[in-house]
């Protein structure tokens, strides 16, 4: 039994490495020169940086799973990711926030039938600083405008408030990827862009440059922003295109002084900062920020470099020593391989997730955008991979 996966991302590769156990012969094809796709880890001011995913958080049982079966560690970060300093708006105060939250966790049927996340909080009639940094922290967790968001995020983002530990992977997230192709050797291709998907019911012949590979199923693990540069023939049915992206920034600066783990909203900028520990237990030799949302982006004049946000980091936080010198900005919008951040809930465009997670003949899809309530996370993409991968399995 073949199977080709294309796309080495964290769904691509647990698929591959599904499909590999199962006793599948699996070649998996990968434009870039990297496995881990939007996952990305890199040496900073003597540390590691995430790049792209970061925070692991309660509930991530797939990635829990699989960090204990590659032998891998997790390592706490001290950062609160769901209790954030809201700053720059009308004050309000982190439990003020926090209460505000649950209130919206209670009452989750109050905003049923409310069309985007701004009609949806409305219906609690909060304090409006209140409102306007839960709006303000969803719009930049999303990396999306909330005049566009599908009200449901309001309290599947409600969630996500609160005072729980996150964590990460000693050593960078993307070990798992690099773990996982490491499993699979020669059977993962870099630098092998595909082009071409032909199919029929019991074969598909995939085109990556001047190779050809040919076999009973396949898996197609590759963002939706990345697909329209793909050949299928015959074509996909037109559900599978609609999918609206979100695009995101982040921002690394190096410190002068290390600083205790903190997190820092800016309400009106829509984006965060924050400080955490390294893999040693003491304070990391850098801050890192993330901006949500194309007109946060624009705010920031991201593409023009660091200059602007460096300034409006130095406003939000002059408690931290920032070495000006040592700055790394990172985007995916200018990526030809993902083009966006990661998937969004459009009220106008909506995920048609069962469109996704349906077959097509030999072909089965996988990526964050098919992972239902986990889209557009780690945890979700790795779901993902194994769902694809046990559907071609059922079938063969």
């Amino acid at each position: 039994m073949r199977a080709i996966v294309v796309g080495a991302g964290f769904a691509g590769l647990a698929a591959a490495d599904e499909l590999h156990r199962a006793g599948a012969d699996v070649t998996v094809l990968e434009a870039r020169d990297r496995v881990g796709g939007r996952v990305w880890s890199v040496p900073f001011a003597g540390a590691t940086a995430e790049r792209g995913a970061e925070f692991v958080l309660p509930g991530y049982k797939a990635l829990n799973a699989m960090v204990d079966r590659l032998g891998l560690r997790l390592v706490r970060k001290g950062t609160l990711y769901g209790d954030r300093e809201p700053r720059g708006g009308e004050p309000v105060t982190r439990e003020q926030v926090r209460a505000g939250a649950a209130r919206i966790a209670s009452e989750p049927g109050r905003a049923d039938g409310a069309r985007t996340l701004i009609d949806a909080l409305a219906t609690y009639e909060l304090d409006p600083g209140v409102a306007e940094a839960i709006r303000a922290r969803i719009e930049v967790s999303c990396a999306y405008p909330g005049e566009d968001l599908m009200g449901s995020v309001l309290t599947e983002g409600a969630a996500a408030f609160g005072t729980f530990d996150s964590y990460t992977v000693d050593g960078g997230n993307d070990r798992i990827a690099r773990e996982l192709a490491a499993s699979l050797g020669d059977r993962v291709r870099l630098m092998s862009p595909v082009r071409r998907v032909a199919w029929r019911e019991d074969e598909v012949r995939i085109r990556a440059g001047t190779h050809l590979a040919v076999a009973e199923m396949a898996v197609i693990a590759v963002p939706v922003t990345v697909m329209s540069a793909i050949t299928f023939d015959p074509p996909l049915a037109p559900a599978k295109a609609k999918v609206s992206y979100g695009q995101a920034a982040k921002l690394f600066v190096a410190l002068k002084a290390p600083a205790p783990p903190s997190q820092t909203l800016s309400v009106p900028g829509r984006w965060w900062c924050y400080t955490q520990l390294g893999a040693d237990g003491r304070p990391a030799p850098f801050v890192a920020a993330f901006a949500g949302s194309p007109a946060a982006l624009e705010r920031l004049e991201v593409r023009a470099g660091p200059a602007r946000w460096l300034a409006e980091l130095e406003r939000l936080r002059p408690d931290l020593e920032l070495d000006g010198e040592s700055a790394l900005v990172s985007t995916w919008h200018d990526d030809p391989w993902s083009r966006a951040a990661y998937s969004a809930e459009s009220s106008s465009w909506p995920i048609d997730t069962e469109a996704w997670r349906r077959p097509v003949g030999p072909l089965a899809f996988a990526g964050e955008h098919t992972a239902g309530p986990w889209h557009g996370l780690m945890e979700g993409a790795l779901r993902s991979g194994v769902r694809a991968a046990q559907q071609l399995l059922q079938s063969a």
